[in-house]
């Protein structure tokens, strides 16, 4: 059986807060350059890709 995490792929008050406040205050204070990725959010290929996953378990 595959499994298949989708948790954290899209913009997450939690996710947004720790990197974006919390990771952000740490890096400066260390003289990090900090970057955060795009979520997929609603990123039509990630949809689709979603969707075939879940129709191939369905049928």
């Amino acid at each position: 059986m595959l499994v298949v995490p989708v948790g954290f792929v899209s913009d997450h008050v939690e996710v947004l807060y720790d990197i974006d406040i919390e990771f952000k205050q740490y890096a400066e204070h260390k003289h990090l350059d900090l970057y955060r990725t795009e979520s997929m959010n609603l990123s039509p290929l990630f949809i689709e890709a979603l969707a075939a996953l879940v129709w191939d378990r369905m049928i």
